[in-house]
């Protein structure tokens, strides 16, 4: 078990959503004050009126899936360098079609992202 970072206790089992800090259940603020049953808030957020994560915490937070939609769109936007290393020989008017599909499977990734900031995941 950790050690409670707010009152020094032995059994932090919680992580604050908003600091990630290690905090026991008594240290974390009741579902009914917060009004919302999803996160996990500590005293020390709550007296600081933290509401909702910075736009830089919720990329740092989300690194690798950026990662992986950035590969994606790499892909997307420069296939001739890989679809020529698979032996594919391909002109500009394939690639039109492609360009439409990651243009519009981009929105709702943001929207996603945007979801992820108001509300967070549930943890344990």
């Amino acid at each position: 078990m950790a050690t409670c970072t707010i009152c020094g206790s032995h059994f932090a089992n919680k992580k604050c959503y908003f600091c990630l800090n290690k905090v026991c259940t008594s240290c974390i603020v009741p579902e009914d004050a917060m009004g919302s049953a999803i996160t996990i808030k500590c005293l020390t957020c709550d007296r600081k009126g933290i509401k909702k994560l910075g736009i830089l915490t919720v990329l740092k937070r989300n690194k690798f899936a950026l990662g992986v939609i950035f590969g994606f769109w790499i892909f997307a936007i420069f296939p001739l360098p890989f679809l020529q290393l698979g032996g594919y020989e391909a002109t500009a008017v394939v690639l039109q079609p492609v360009l439409i599909a990651t243009g519009i499977l981009t929105i709702p990734f943001v929207f996603m992202m945007i979801a992820w900031q108001r509300r967070a995941p549930k943890e344990n």
